[in-house]
């Protein structure tokens, strides 16, 4: 496989140095990518694949994770955007062999793979997605991590001079993304696209070199495991000489490269929604459950109780991407005994369950450690055996003092579970009552200058408390701001007095007593008109009411019945007169 190499000079290891050159070694060789896209076809021996990596130019300052996303570009670019997203476990290992026969292992390490996301997922934008965005509904998952590896091994030494093993690492960083597929795409296979860095980091300091990178794309059989093998021959021209912190320097090559091959090995399987066993901490009674989310998804987890089985605790709620979590949880102030967690996972667009499960675990006393010091000598002879008092004095304390601890703790639960017991309740009634995105109709009577008596239709929020109201009134007792009206003797024409039609907006800033008083704010908007055969007067009025108030729920914040009293000023729109004073008042019920 050609390489591709240009001159340059290079940062060395050491703050500010520079790579020392060697003899008449002058040049040195820069790894760059080239865009290699085609690979060869995959071998495979016994269910193992095996592919050879090559040497792809790189391009300057581009991190794994843009390349990731140029891939995916270039794919998007090619197939379009109706991709299907692998969502994958992975698992890579790194083994270091002497390359003779037989293979001897020199070194063997993990790689620690952080999954990361790319595209614009249901639960909004990841941070990890460049300027070009796609809008794949499910998130594409990459893979990106490292295994660092000691630089020198015993056979691994300069034959003029020995390497010091401390003096610098060999890391070895990679990239995986499992590529989207389209809908013809055999569903028993996996194309992966694949870089591999190779990078010389000091012991001492945060500097570090780009040896080379690597890339590979094949497909493979879901569920096998593949071996990847790396290339390891020097380039064609000159050599790598890097100078390490010490002033010593090192032929990547001929000093250390060649003495070994490096195998990596990775294994995936497809992700699938689980619920591992619940385990508690003997000490700290902590819980932890392990779960598995296949796709992004509304995941909530509760814990359930024997006592109180309606009303669950929810210990998460909220959006997870596909991966692997844990649950942890503290039941220090539960009591012991029998508990079920349950694990829901739901579609992000339409609520719908896509996966459920209940598993069951104990929560038992915890560990007490006794203390083998004996306060004394003192001795009761039982059946003629001697039997030690304070041994028995302090196990019965211990015993005593972990029932007290069980009662302590169950009478604390059972105390907050009635406590909580009525405002759970009220909060499921309410939502039973709610309609879609909590609202809530309205309707009532209200009275005031610039509504006149009125009734009134509206919707109101829980979460905020706004409520909006149209009301239609009319004038009888007093006439509306602005206008001029004569009130006929007859109450029984009421209906031909001055009319009002308006919008009314009010805001309950918080519920301080439950519901009983309410501090509030409104903004009503009215037009008002009225029938007078009078000459030279006003007979309809724009007007604008700012108010503030106190609210009321005398039932509680969930009944279905309110009150309110607001103070404020009648404003009108091009009349030419001064702002009156407004009092009004409404009664309503919610239904």
């Amino acid at each position: 496989m050609k390489r591709y190499c240009s001159s340059f000079e290079t940062k060395c290891l050491s703050n500010g140095a520079r790579l020392a050159f060697v003899g008449m070694l002058s040049l040195l060789c820069t790894l760059g990518f080239v865009n290699t896209s085609v690979s060869s076809p995959i071998k495979k021996a016994e269910h193992v694949a095996l592919a050879s990596f090559a040497l792809i130019d790189a391009k300057e300052g581009k991190t794994l994770d843009e390349l990731m996303h140029e891939r995916l570009d270039r794919l998007k670019s090619i197939q379009g955007s109706n991709l299907a997203p692998e969502l994958l476990r992975m698992e890579a290992n790194y083994v270091r062999t002497s390359g003779s026969i037989g293979e001897d292992v020199l070194f063997e390490a993990s790689f620690h793979l952080e999954p990361r996301y790319m595209s614009i997922s249901p639960e909004g934008r990841d941070e990890s997605t460049t300027a070009n965005r796609n809008t794949f509904v499910q998130p594409i998952m990459y893979f990106i991590g490292s295994a660092r590896t000691p630089l020198a091994l015993p056979m691994v030494s300069n034959l003029s001079k020995s390497l010091r093993s401390d003096a610098a690492s060999y890391t070895v960083n990679i990239g995986i993304l499992p590529l989207p597929s389209p809908a013809n795409f055999p569903k028993d296979s996996i194309r992966y696209y694949v870089i591999i860095e190779r990078t010389l980091q000091s012991n001492t300091s945060e500097s570090e070199v780009k040896i080379e990178r690597f890339d590979k794309e094949f497909t493979q059989k879901a569920d096998e495991p593949v071996r990847l093998k790396l290339e390891n021959a020097p380039p064609e021209k000159n050599a790598r000489i890097v100078q390490l912190d010490d002033g010593s320097t090192l032929d990547f090559y001929d000093d250390f490269a060649r003495f070994f091959t490096e195998h990596i090995f990775l294994s995936s399987d497809r992700l699938q929604y689980s619920v591992g066993k619940a385990e508690i901490s003997p000490i700290s009674q902590q819980l932890t459950i392990p779960y598995s989310i296949a796709i992004a998804s509304k995941v909530k987890i509760e814990l359930l109780s024997v006592l109180d089985g309606d009303h669950p605790l929810t210990m998460i709620d909220t959006i997870k991407r596909p991966a692997s979590y844990l649950a942890e949880w503290s039941l220090k102030q539960f009591a012991n005994g029998p508990y079920r967690c349950r694990v829901t996972a739901r579609d992000i667009a339409t609520d719908r369950v896509l996966f459920i499960d209940t598993i069951a675990f104990t929560k038992s006393a915890p560990v007490v450690v006794e203390s083998p010091t004996r306060l004394g000598e003192d001795t009761l002879i039982l059946g003629g055996k001697k039997e030690d008092a304070k041994a028995l004095f302090n196990r019965m304390n211990i015993a005593l003092n972990e029932e007290r601890v069980k009662t302590e703790r169950l009478d604390a639960t059972l105390t907050r579970v009635n406590s909580e017991k009525k405002t759970l309740e009220d909060i499921v009634n309410a939502n039973k009552r709610s309609s879609i995105a909590g609202l809530r109709m309205r309707s009532g009577l209200g009275f005031g200058p610039s509504s006149g008596t009125n009734l009134f239709v509206g919707i109101e929020s829980a979460s905020p408390n706004l409520a909006l109201d149209l009301s239609f009134g009319v004038s009888y007792w007093s006439t509306p701001p602005f206008l001029v009206y004569t009130q006929p003797q007859n109450v029984s024409r009421i209906l031909s007095g001055p009319k009002s039609l308006g919008l009314q907006l009010s805001y309950v800033f918080a519920k301080p007593f439950g519901g009983l008083i309410e501090p509030m704010a409104g903004l009503g908007y009215f037009g008002t008109w009225s029938n007078t055969t009078e000459q030279n007067v006003i007979k309809s009025a724009t007007i604008i009411v700012p108010s503030v108030g106190i609210a009321s729920e005398p039932g509680g914040e969930n009944s279905s019945f309110g009150l309110s009293l607001s103070i404020g000023e009648a404003i009108g729109l091009g009349v030419g007169q001064s702002a009156l004073l407004d009092v009004s008042g409404k009664f309503y019920v919610r239904f």
